[in-house]
């Protein structure tokens, strides 16, 4: 099968039912008669823009991220304002407290921003550690960023 053709069944899926997991995506891609590896739906998962959301219980589930805001430092911004719990910095690293589901989101636009001063980020369910190249550079994202919640 396609690639395309793949990623346009999971697209499929995931707007129509509530998938939690990955291992989930794979049982309803079976079910459509499509084979795939986990390391290939990951792959699939980040190409499409696909992210956690929310359904109307409250619980975490895919979405595809269909909103687009050309300026990456907007959507940091309000992304920012809207999941963000607390943001301290440890040394050359910068801690942000996410409501559930929402690190893997900031870190992803804090990825695609390529700032200069990252040098990677990594996102639990409510955690992200964003790894700078000094202490001065974790300082100046701090910063940044708690502005960002005023």
């Amino acid at each position: 099968m396609k690639k395309s053709s793949r990623q346009g069944i999971i697209k499929k899926i995931i707007q129509e039912q509530d998938i939690e997991t990955q291992e989930d995506l794979l049982e309803a891609l079976i079910s459509e008669g499509v084979q795939a590896t986990q390391a290939t739906i990951s792959r699939d998962i980040r190409e499409l823009g696909i992210v956690k959301g929310r359904n109307s219980e409250g619980r975490t589930k895919y979405v595809v991220n269909t909103q687009v805001i050309n300026d990456g430092e907007e959507r940091l911004k309000e992304v920012v304002e809207e999941s963000v719990k607390s943001i301290s910095q440890v040394q050359f690293m910068v801690v942000v407290q996410t409501y559930l589901g929402a690190a893997n989101i900031i870190g992803a636009i804090i990825d695609d921003l390529g700032l200069e001063n990252v040098a990677g980020t990594l996102a639990g369910a409510n955690t992200l550690s964003i790894i700078t190249t000094s202490n001065e550079a974790a300082a100046e994202l701090e910063k940044q960023l708690q502005e960002y919640l005023k």
